[in-house]
């Protein structure tokens, strides 16, 4: 069966541009019946009565009858539908359905949603069919064409409230029900209605309309749209200490509180969602040694989706309407505000607030919730910007980015980065890239379904278009076993394995560490690698990765002597805590997740100089996880949304990760300053379609059928993980180890104060407790870090021996 609708479900099959074809054309075939539902009955109306009695009793199909509607036969019969039969004169609001539909096809323009357009014009030609009945009844037109002004079915809905109410009270309902309908299908109706009645109020206030058609009217009080920023002067204000967001420039004019010089004019970023693909500038391959793939052929841009329908368009009614909420909830606690502008991104808009004179950036703190509670919206954030206070608040419908848009952007092409990342837009709609060689790691959390797992894809397809596969490795770890799976295709070009497997297919298994045990060998491998790059640095006098590889592609570095060329590690490790977490596991999977901590620790510490970099996501964001070592060692942080405040403040230190909305919406911490972005889209179908075309290329080393390998880690007895390596135990291993967890406090000067040691001896005990994962490695002068609690550190003396 599965076959079956696979066979028949041939658009599948279809690629991008023969999908965009096939919706242009399904838009034109709408637009042609438009014109001739609108024919057929303009043509209806004036030829109704000859054509009546030329078809009484002729056949369609019989060719010699001749009738006089335009649209010809079928015409008439359409014409009978929808002017005779349904309702009347007002038939003619249906057209404006199959408009709208056309115009969503093909120009992606119409404003409103096809559901709402339905059901205002279904409803609309409803009841003006009932009062043009009404009217006909009156005028003693009951039968005009055939079926009544207003259709056989407004005339007899007419008739029976007649004959119910009698016609005067019919009058007053059908009036009644005009008015309904329009409350509920305008909103500047429902203003106007409250205008009459509150006027006084609406001079105190800014109103939401003035009675006008036009939107931004001369007596509106309108927020300015601000146009986005010019690429060219990258220098930005200085960020007050308490900010929570980036700083935005400040507006043309008098500094302080600007006048709105235009009126409502939504301005477009038309390089954002660039409709035009050009081809991707070649990739500076200058750390590409000679025997790495020169053949090798990067994935196309045309490999990733358009979405078509991924922009939305914000309105200017939606800008006012969140405007007048803005300032009617502020003015309520006495908050004065001077100027209001907005700033519109993909998912959120900023309004910048610039208050009055006296007014403090705390009231407005104090009043996110109120000013939520007016807007109606949930993922409101009050933030300090540099000249004023914005306010972000989600706009109605959000728009996709896709990352295709971001690939093709300027931005991403005259990048210069080491390992360039495209993660999305910001809120003045500008791509997000940052470089993960400085980051130099990453922490990644967020509740489930809240776009972590897209945001790593982000990150792993952004390397794959910038880097070389000499020039840049993957590990992935991920023990729920299915995340990474797409990305087995790679092994031959961009994977980092270990050389333990039997044959190839187990090799092509184990390609994506998949449990803690692998996960343990692997990481330990990593660090093994690390020391081994740190000692190629020491003899080559240089101090980091990229200098090096300089060195080795001018042959000032002998490979015979030992040197290689070193590509970038990107260790990738998800549900980091199901690694971590080891309540009412077995001793080794305690030993091995102790030894797995001990060894991101180690990488997070060193790694950068050697060119290895972590990013490690989570979507149980507690301390236990996300521990005071993790949040040194990286820096930079990105947060989707969280179920708590305490969450967020685990991840970035601060609140703001549970008022997000959600489906990609994020805040990335960089140390001081945090950002809003909507992190940008690239779904399943795209990452098979770039590993495919990946992977039918040569792969990587000489014979191009084998993957690079890491050093190989000795699986040792005993207790799993770090227990083999200790060797003989000092006789006070036990007492020291226990001293140090319950004092949580790791320090020679200690053991040889409470334990009587020598400094040798201390010193050398510490170092097996480090062996053993029960402290951290040495930083500085600092007390090494406790990493155990005491029921594990029993589970590790048992395993031990202890």
């Amino acid at each position: 069966m599965r076959r079956f609708w696979d066979y028949i479900a041939f658009w599948r099959r279809w690629d991008e541009k023969e999908r965009t074809t096939a919706v242009k054309i399904f838009g034109v075939l709408t637009a042609v019946f438009a014109v001739f539902i609108l024919v057929a009955c303009t043509s209806y109306l004036f030829n109704w009565k000859q054509d009546k009695s030329v078809m009484s009793e002729a056949d369609m199909m019989d060719q010699s009858v001749q009738i006089g509607n335009a649209a010809g036969k079928l015409g008439y019969k359409t014409g009978v539908l929808f002017v005779c039969n349904l309702f009347g004169l007002g038939s003619f609001g249906l057209i404006i359905i199959l408009v709208a539909l056309s115009a969503r096809l093909l120009m992606n323009k119409w404003g409103w949603s096809l559901l709402r357009t339905l059901v205002i014009v279904v409803t609309g030609a409803f009841v003006i069919s009932l009062i043009l009945a009404f009217a006909g009844i009156i005028a003693g037109i009951p039968h005009a064409f055939d079926g009544g002004l207003g259709g056989i079915c407004g005339a007899q809905v007419t008739q029976w409230g007649i004959n119910l109410f009698g016609m005067y009270i019919t009058g007053l309902l059908l009036v009644l029900l005009f008015i309904i309908w329009l409350f509920f299908s305008s909103k500047r109706f429902s203003d106007w209605v409250y205008g009459l009645f509150n006027k006084e109020e609406d001079d105190q206030m800014p109103d939401s309309i003035d009675g006008t058609e036009e939107f931004g009217a001369d007596n509106w009080d309108e927020p300015e749209i601000e146009p986005e920023p010019e690429p060219v002067p990258e220098e930005e204000p200085e960020e007050e200490p308490e900010a929570e967001t980036q700083p935005e420039g400040s507006p043309e004019g008098e500094e302080g509180a600007p006048a709105p010089e235009q009126g409502m004019e939504v301005i477009e970023d038309d390089t954002t969602f660039e409709d035009e693909i050009k081809d991707l500038p070649p990739i500076d391959n200058r750390m590409d040694p000679p025997e790495g793939l020169p053949s090798y052929k990067f994935p196309g841009i045309n490999l990733l989706k358009n979405y078509d329908t991924a922009k939305r368009v914000v309105t200017q009614e939606e800008l006012m309407r969140n405007n007048n909420r803005i300032r009617a909830a502020l003015s309520n606690y006495r908050i004065e505000v001077v100027d209001v502008k907005a700033v519109v991104g993909p998912t959120v808009t900023l309004y910048k607030v610039y208050p009055a004179q006296g007014v403090t950036i705390s009231s407005f703190r104090q009043r996110q919730d109120d000013i939520a509670l007016a807007l109606g919206a949930r993922g409101v954030r009050v933030v300090v910007l540099a000249d004023s206070v914005g306010i972000e608040v989600p706009n109605d419908t959000p728009s996709i980015v896709p990352l295709k848009n971001l690939l093709n952007s300027e931005d991403w092409r005259e990048c210069k980065y080491d390992l360039p990342v495209a993660i999305g837009y910001t809120i003045t709609q500008k791509v997000k890239i940052f470089d993960l060689a400085q980051a130099p790691h990453l922490l990644v959390a967020g509740a489930t379904q809240q776009g972590k797992s897209v945001g790593l894809n982000v990150l792993i397809t952004s390397l794959l278009y910038s880097k070389h596969p000499s020039a840049l490795k993957f590990v992935f770890i991920h023990p729920k076993m299915v995340e990474f799976s797409a990305y087995n295709g790679l092994l031959k070009h961009y994977l980092a394995v270990l050389p333990t497997a039997g044959d190839e297919e187990e090799e092509r298994k184990k390609a994506i560490v998949k449990t803690a045990k692998d996960a343990d060998l692997v990481l330990k491998s990593l660090v093994q690698e690390m020391e081994d790059r740190y000692l190629l640095l020491s003899e080559s006098g240089v101090q980091k990765i990229s200098t090096y590889n300089e060195r080795f592609k001018e042959r000032k570095l002998r490979p015979d002597k030992g040197h290689r060329f070193l590509p970038y590690i990107v260790t990738v490790v998800d549900e980091y805590a199901d690694l971590t977490m080891t309540k009412g596991a077995s001793p080794e999977v305690r030993a091995a997740s102790m030894s797995i901590q001990g060894s991101i620790i180690r990488l997070a510490q060193k790694g950068r100089a050697a060119g290895i970099h972590l990013v490690l996501a989570t979507q149980r964001p507690s301390v236990e996880v996300v521990t005071g070592v993790i949040k040194a060692n990286f820096p930079m942080r990105i947060a989707f949304r969280v179920s708590s405040r305490v969450d967020s403040q685990t991840i970035l230190d601060s609140p703001g990760a549970e008022k997000l909305i959600g489906r990609g919406d994020m805040l990335l911490s960089a140390g001081v300053e945090t950002e809003r972005i909507q992190c940008a889209l690239v779904d399943g179908d795209e990452i098979s379609a770039i590993t495919d075309f990946i992977a039918e290329q040569q792969g990587y080393k000489k014979s191009y059928n084998t993957p690079y390998y890491l050093p190989e880690v000795k699986e040792e007895g005993g207790g799993g993980g770090a227990a083999g390596e200790l060797g003989d135990l000092d006789e006070h291993f036990e007492e020291a180890a226990r001293l140090v967890v319950m004092s949580q406090k790791g320090s020679t000067s200690d053991l040889q104060r409470r334990l009587g040691m020598g400094y040798a001896r201390a010193g050398k005990v510490m170092d097996q407790l480090e062996q053993a994962g029960i402290v951290s490695p040495q930083d500085g002068s600092k007390p090494r870090t406790v990493l155990v609690t005491p029921d594990q550190l029993d589970e590790i003396l048992q395993n031990l021996g202890r």
